[in-house]
C-alpha cells in the first residue's frame, strides 16, 4: 500500500528529527556526525566569495562529510553545497540565514549516500529543504537522487505513483508535480527497504497570488513499497537500497579504479527544443513569451502541447516565485527557460554594481532551485541594455537575447491584429516577441501556429534558431529590428 505523509515544518535540524527513530516516512540514517572514517568540512559566508551576488548580512553555516578514500564524493558534495549557497543568495527575498547539515544514509555494496538538509530563512519565513546524493565507489561518480531510477520512463512512472498518492491532499498542488530532477532531488530507503520520496517545504503547495507558496504543511513524503519501487530502480538504486539496510556500514572505501566513459544521463534533466528540427536546414521561427509565468500560462502550455510546439519563456522574479509549478511544467515539456530579469525595470537606468548583479542572478537561481536547469539566456526588460548590463549577463554565464520581430501585442492590439502582425512579418530565423500575460495573445496563438505551418515554418526554441548562443554575446547580432 502506497503511503503519503505530511510532516509539520520544524526549525530543528533533520539530524535531531530523525536520529535514533524509525518510521515508514523516514530515510534510514546510519551516521549524523563526524567520527571514525568520516570527517566534516564546515564553511561560512566568507568561504563563498567568488559568487556574483553576495547580499550583506546573510549568515551561512554549511557542512558536508568527507569519507576516507572517496575524495571525488567530497568534491561532488562541495560543488552541490556551493550551488545551494549561490542560489539561496540569488533566488530568495531578503535572505537572513542558511544552514546545511548532513546525514549518512547508505554505506556498503559499493555505494555511499548522503542526505543534505537545508534550513533557510528569508523575508517569507523559515523553510527546510532536502537532497540526497549517491556515490558509486567503483567509478567515483556522484549521482543525483533521480539516478537511483533506471531512466526517464521510470521517473515518469514514479511521478504518476506520487500524484496518485497525493490526489486527495488539499495541501498539495498535484498539477505542480512533474518528472524533473529538482522535484525528485531527495529519495532514499527506510528500514523496511521501501522507497521514501520527500519534498521540500512548500514545493508542492498551491499557488498563493502575489506570494511564494506557503511552507505549510512542511515536509511532504510519499512512501513507495519495495515491491512497487524495485522495478523502477537502476543498478545503482538497487545497490543503494542494500547499502541503506546494511547492518555494518562500510564508511572507508578505496579510491575508484575506473571512470565512467561519459557522464550518465540523469533522469529528470530535460533538453529543450523541438525534436528533429535542424534550423540550419529547416525554415525555423521561434515564439518567445515574456513576463510570466502568469495565471494563463497553463492554458498556453495546453495549446502548445496540442500543437506539439516548443517555445522559449523569459521569466520575471515575482511570477517565478509565485508559480513554481508552472515553471516546472514548462521545463518538463521541453520549452526553453530564460531570464527576463528579477524586476521588470529599465536595467541601465535603475541598477548598477551589486544591485545589478543581484538582478541578473535572481531568476537563474529561482529556476535552478525548482528544476535543476542552469539558465543560459537573458532578455533585458524592454530590450534595454548597455555594455555594463551585457557584461554582467556574460559574467554570469548567459547570452543576451533580444528579438527580431515585435508582435506589438503589448500595445493593446486585438487578437486579429496580433495574428496579422506575426504572420506578415515572419521570415526564416525570426525570433518573435509575445507575452503570455495577455489574453489577446493567447487567443492568437492557435491561428499563428496554423498559418505559419501552412507556410512551411518549423517552430523552434531561440537556441535552436541561433545554433547555440555564445556566453556574453547579444542576439540578434544586428540588434533590435
Amino acid at each position: 500500500m502506497l503511503v503519503a505523509l505530511v510532516l509539520p515544518l520544524t526549525s530543528c535540524g533533520a539530524q535531531e528529527a530523525t536520529s535514533g527513530t524509525e518510521g515508514p516516512e523516514l530515510i534510514t540514517v546510519l551516521l549524523d556526525a563526524p567520527g571514525g572514517k568520516v570527517t566534516e568540512w564546515r564553511g561560512e559566508a566568507d568561504d563563498f566569495g567568488d559568487h556574483p551576488y553576495k547580499p550583506e548580512g546573510l549568515e551561512v553555516d554549511v557542512a558536508y562529510p568527507r569519507f576516507e578514500g572517496a575524495e571525488p564524493f567530497a568534491q561532488g558534495l562541495a560543488a552541490q553545497v556551493d550551488q545551494e549557497v549561490r542560489d539561496f543568495r540569488g533566488g530568495s527575498r531578503q535572505p537572513v540565514s542558511l544552514e546545511i547539515g548532513w546525514e549518512v544514509v547508505a554505506a556498503g555494496h559499493g555505494v555511499l549516500g548522503v542526505r543534505l538538509v537545508r534550513t533557510e530563512e528569508d523575508y517569507h519565513g523559515l523553510r527546510q529543504g532536502y537532497g540526497t546524493y549517491w556515490y558509486d565507489v567503483s567509478t567515483g561518480h556522484t549521482a543525483y537522487a533521480t539516478e537511483l531510477l533506471a531512466d526517464d520512463a521510470a521517473l515518469e512512472r514514479l511521478n504518476g505513483i506520487v500524484r496518485e498518492a497525493f490526489a486527495d491532499e488539499e495541501d498539495v498542488d498535484v498539477e505542480g508535480l512533474h518528472p524533473v530532477m529538482r522535484t525528485y532531488d531527495s529519495m532514499g530507503f527506510n528500514t523496511d527497504g521501501d522507497l521514501v520520496v520527500e519534498f521540500d517545504d512548500g514545493h508542492l503547495s498551491p499557488v498563493v497570488e502575489g506570494h511564494p507558496p506557503t511552507s505549510e504543511p512542511g515536509r511532504m513524503v510519499a512512501v513507495v513499497p519495495s515491491e512497487q519501487a524495485l522495478p523502477l530502480l537502476s543498478d545503482l538504486g538497487g545497490r543503494a537500497r542494500k547499502a541503506s539496510l546494511a547492518e555494518e556500514p562500510v564508511l572507508a572505501v578505496k579510491a575508484p579504479v575506473t571512470e565512467p566513459d561519459s557522464p550518465p544521463a540523469v533522469p529528470g534533466v530535460v533538453s529543450a527544443g523541438a525534436p528533429g528540427v535542424d534550423c540550419a536546414k529547416d525554415k525555423c521561427i521561434a515564439l518567445t513569451f515574456d513576463d510570466g509565468p502568469a495565471r494563463a500560462t497553463p492554458h498556453l502550455l495546453d495549446l502548445l502541447a496540442e500543437e506539439d510546439v516548443r517555445a522559449s519563456f523569459f521569466l520575471n522574479g515575482d511570477p517565478t516565485l509565485t508559480r513554481p509549478g508552472v515553471l516546472r511544467r514548462a521545463y518538463a515539456e521541453g520549452h526553453e527557460i530564460g531570464s527576463h530579469n528579477d524586476l521588470h525595470e529599465h536595467m541601465p537606468k535603475h541598477f548598477a554594481g551589486e544591485e545589478l548583479a543581484g538582478q541578473v542572478a535572481a531568476v537563474s537561481a529561482m529556476v535552478r532551485r525548482q528544476t535543476g536547469h542552469t539558465v543560459k539566456l537573458f532578455r533585458p526588460p524592454f530590450g534595454d541594455s548597455s555594455p555594463k548590463v551585457l557584461g554582467e549577463i556574460g559574467r554570469q554565464g548567459m547570452a543576451e537575447i533580444l528579438w527580431s520581430q515585435d508582435s506589438e501585442d503589448w500595445t493593446d492590439t486585438s487578437r486579429d491584429e496580433i495574428v496579422e502582425s506575426v504572420v506578415e512579418q515572419a521570415e526564416p530565423g525570426a525570433v518573435v516577441l509575445l507575452h503570455d500575460t495577455l489574453s489577446p495573445t493567447l487567443a492568437a496563438v492557435p491561428e499563428i501556429i496554423e498559418r505559419l505551418r501552412g507556410q512551411g515554418y518549423a517552430f523552434a526554441t531561440v537556441s535552436q534558431v541561433y545554433g547555440g548562443p555564445e556566453i556574453g554575446e547579444s542576439y540578434p547580432p544586428e540588434g533590435l529590428a
